[in-house]
């Protein structure tokens, strides 16, 4: 069998092509893996306004990263599971936050043109919208500060954050939504669907897909990183309060601008009000400005470190699935591998008509 995958060339790092013109991206490897013994994958870069009329036509056979709409649903078929959820945020210079969201009323922000999160920006109103032909250029414009503030997908900001260096950039408040990225299949072609549904299913039971999450968006700790992390953990033992358990508990998390942020467990006499230290360094990285977290680590009273529980794993995949967590034997695995069915709101959902 052969199958024609169409993908955005300039969609990194979920799809692009690399100096040397060959696929690569997040997708494209999730696409491989799937199809890999299946059926031949014949990869053709295009441009993403190309990808509907050829996957309507059939010129191609399926396409990644497409947000479902009740309109495309009755053009194409979509695979049951998604791909990623990607988040839509704000972004500012660190030097320049605000309070919150609102606070930008009024302000210029950049965004790319004809995007879905322009279309978020002109529902939310009283912003000086400032379009841009690209997301890099629009990121650019926020970094020489011409304009106040960036809005756009996650990762793909991310993505040119780390590739320009714009060190100085960092998101603003809570994300505005998120947006369910599926495979897209001509409406013709079950049979490739039925492998698409399977081998998503199969990725994410086998932890495949983790491995594959963790190569294209986690950082991963240096021995440094992992020293200091535990240092500050400790640290925070004295201000523990634990007069019933008699357990103090240090916690600390990583962020992605490099801030390390303490913080130690509050029990109460209903133990329903107790507080976990990691929930608490979480709290003081809200309080920071600081929503990207990348790692964290639990120590006892003793200093070891332990692994927390699941409550805590629920509160910090609210952050994100690859973030890091310390363990007794040295270990680095993401909170999607410790928690792999976390609680979940539809209401977080933006989706498009």
């Amino acid at each position: 069998m052969r199958v024609v995958y169409g993908f955005d060339r300039e969609f990194p790092p979920f799809s692009y092509e690399d100096p040397g013109g060959k696929p690569v991206g997040f997708d494209v490897e999730i696409m491989e893996t799937i199809f890999r013994g299946k059926a031949v994958l014949a990869m053709r870069p295009l441009n993403w306004y190309s990808i509907q009329p050829e996957l309507s036509a059939g010129s191609i056979t399926l396409t990644s990263g497409m947000i479902r709409t009740p309109q495309r649903a009755r053009a194409y078929v979509f695979s049951r599971l998604s791909t990623f959820d990607l988040k839509m945020r704000f972004f500012t210079k660190v030097y320049r936050r605000v309070p919150n969201v609102s606070f930008l009323r009024g302000q210029s922000v950049a965004v790319e043109e004809g995007s879905f999160q322009m279309g978020l920006l002109q529902e939310f109103g009283g912003i000086n919208i400032k379009p841009f032909p690209s997301r890099s250029l629009a990121l650019r414009a926020l970094y020489n500060e011409e304009v106040d503030a960036y809005c756009g997908p996650d990762e793909p900001s991310y993505y040119f954050i780390r590739k320009l260096n714009y060190g100085a950039i960092t998101t603003l408040g809570a994300p505005l939504g998120a947006v369910e990225m599926r495979v897209a299949v001509n409406r013709g072609r079950g049979d490739v669907l039925r492998i698409v549904d399977d081998g998503l299913q199969a990725l994410i039971s086998s932890g495949e897909y983790d491995r594959i999450y963790r190569r294209w968006f986690v950082t991963e700790l240096g021995a440094q990183e992992k020293d200091n992390l535990i240092k500050a953990a400790r640290g925070a033992l004295i201000n523990a309060y634990a007069p019933y358990g008699k357990a103090n508990m240090g916690a600390a998390v990583l962020t992605a601008t490099g801030k390390m942020l303490a913080g130690s467990n509050m029990e109460n006499a209903d133990p329903r009000l107790n507080l976990s230290a990691v929930r608490v360094a979480v709290a003081r990285s809200l309080l920071e400005n600081e929503m990207e977290i990348r790692a964290v680590v639990l120590v006892n009273q003793q200093g070891e470190v332990l692994m927390p529980g699941a409550e805590d794993f629920q509160a910090l995949h609210e952050f994100g699935r690859g973030i890091l967590v310390l363990s007794p034997d040295g270990g680095t695995p993401m909170i999607s591998q410790l928690l792999p069915d976390p609680v979940r709101r539809d209401i977080f959902r933006l989706e498009l008509q």
